[in-house]
């Protein structure tokens, strides 16, 4: 046997040649079959195992942007992310490997030819990776940075071995020898890695949710007051200043750091829970739902080109607008409702139309509806349902969102005339509104927070005699403290009002039978027309 068929069987039992690979170098492309058998072999094999490593960097990064998630949605994931790896690793092969035949030249010169083909067949890999990285809202925290580093130098080593492994036939003759990254079998060790890797995955979805006590026996204190929380996007300290009208109808008014978030619901569902983003769970006003799961992605990264365009064109998953079912945590209105206090709210992200012991929700999918893309419609329509149910319900506390200040200002792209005009007529109406409610006999408590890209400090505006500056990690203990409820350790912020209640330890996890729904294209829609939805 001569020493290069001695290097072919050496590489055959090291698992990295088919037995036709020799014959490479002897046939020509574009008319010989066994060529593109053999070449797709290869292909076939290196990208595989490129896929096996390559899908573990973005969904340990998903998993931990999304947590928690099931099962289901941790198998689809890593099964798309798997399968365009595949596809990128494949065809990379296959480019190499017909420029190396192309033009044999290019690997001979030295054995460090083969390595530095590897190395940047590996960089060419790891790149679209860190871009998809990049393409979240916000920056990684310090475990996802840990875990994703990790998996992608380990993903940069792996692909560089496997691509030279898959292209050593071209320049065996050259080298004369077996490299010594490759003189002991890599394949079934590599794959044997692999497994274990993506067991580790899968470990977060089999432990099981978030572990949550029980809630805590509640002890409330009488009080008289009927309040109504008024939310709107868009307005910010300057903003309520400049409208005398409105203002002076406030004997306290207070500017603040909004609420931390990278989107609308984010912040207000914050706001209205009185609990960070972690406790919540609300993070995006679009979603994605992966085919046959419960649980809905809210941070997908903009560049994620195989969850936002090919899973929804293959059926494996759609785009919908964010389901109440997300939230992890209560809202204040849905607290005191669930123990015996009347209360009412009304177009609030991640809630349902509903009525449910005492509570009465309507949910912004019937208020965007009814709206019919008229921005200036969504606060019309949201004040006239508040104050129907005030003298319908007559409740103790009633909240509302408005949003169509944020929407005139930040999100249609129309002229500087247009968005003056709508602007006020956007004030005007909530200067109706708090007039509406304080004819009612209820007490307001205002809060504007700064569109997305919108500058300027936050405004909290209120009709009772709060104590000290108020912000707005403060409204959520206030409305409680107000109705005579305690606030939870969970919340940063304090109560301003006199004769607070002890905190408890959690007001517990959000309980909700609601079944996992598709995607209501009308709603869905109207999002987009709003500029919600790019």
């Amino acid at each position: 046997m001569s020493d290069v068929d001695s290097l072919r069987a050496q590489l055959r039992d090291r698992g990295y040649l088919t037995h036709g690979i020799e014959r490479w170098f002897a046939l020509d492309p574009w008319s010989s079959r066994t060529f593109w058998v053999e070449l797709a072999l290869v292909a076939l094999k290196a990208a595989t195992l490129i896929a096996l490593f390559g899908a573990m960097l973005p969904t340990a990064v998903m998993l931990i942007r999304n947590r928690p998630l099931g099962v289901v949605e941790t198998i689809a994931l890593y099964g798309i992310y798997f399968a365009a790896a595949f596809l990128a690793g494949f065809a990379l092969v296959v480019v190499i490997a017909l420029a190396l035949k192309i033009r044999p030249a290019l690997p001979i010169d030295t054995p460090y030819a083969l390595l530095a083909i590897s190395l940047v067949a590996a960089a060419l890999l790891t790149a679209p990776l860190g871009y998809w990285w990049f393409g979240f809202d916000t920056p990684p925290d310090r475990l996802e940075l840990a875990v994703g580093g990790a998996f992608g130098i380990l993903f940069f080593l792996v692909a560089s071995i496997v691509v030279s492994a898959a292209l050593l036939s071209f320049s065996i003759y050259e080298v004369g020898r077996v490299p010594a990254i490759h003189q002991k079998p890599r394949g079934i060790p590599m794959t044997i890695a692999a497994v274990v890797l993506i067991g580790l995955l899968f470990v977060p979805a089999f432990s099981g949710r978030e572990q949550e006590e029980p809630a805590p026996m509640v002890v409330t204190r009488q009080t008289e007051h009927r309040l109504v929380l008024i939310g709107v996007d868009g307005l910010t300290y300057p903003i309520l200043r400049s409208r005398f009208d409105l203002a002076r109808q406030f004997p306290t008014v207070n500017r603040g750091a909004t609420v931390p978030g990278a989107s609308t619901t984010e912040r207000w569902a914050s706001l209205a829970t009185g609990v960070p983003t972690s406790h919540h769970g609300v993070r995006a006003i679009e979603g994605l739902r992966l085919a046959g799961g419960a649980d809905v992605l809210q941070r997908v990264s903009r560049a994620d080109i195989a969850l936002r365009t090919i899973a929804p064109a293959l059926a494996l998953g759609q785009r919908e607008p964010l389901p109440p079912t997300v939230r992890r945590r209560d809202y204040v209105w849905e607290i005191v409702a669930e123990r015996g206090l009347p209360g009412t709210s009304v177009n609030w992200w991640a809630t349902s139309s509903e009525k449910r012991g005492g509570l009465t929700a309507i949910g912004p999918e019937a208020i965007f509806a009814a709206a019919k893309n008229d921005p200036l419609r969504l606060d019309a329509i949201a004040i006239e349902q508040l104050v129907e149910m005030l003298e319908r319900k007559n409740p103790r506390f009633a909240a509302v969102y408005l949003p169509s200040l944020d929407v005139m200002i930040n999100r249609l792209e129309i002229d500087p005339s247009a968005r003056l005009t709508g602007s006020m007529h956007a004030l005007d109406a909530l200067t109706r509104a708090v007039a509406l409610v304080r004819e009612r006999g209820y007490d307001v408590l205002l809060v504007g927070l700064p569109g997305d890209g919108q500058s300027g400090p936050a405004v909290i505006a209120s009709t009772l005699p709060l104590q000290g500056g108020i912000t707005t990690w403060d409204v959520a203990p206030t409305v409680l403290a107000t109705l005579g409820f305690p606030a939870s350790r969970e919340m940063p912020g304090t109560p301003r009002m006199p004769e607070a209640q002890p905190r408890i330890t959690s007001y517990g996890p959000r309980e909700s039978s609601e079944p996992a729904r598709g995607m209501n294209r009308e709603y869905y829609e109207n999002l987009r027309s709003l500029g919600y939805i790019r």
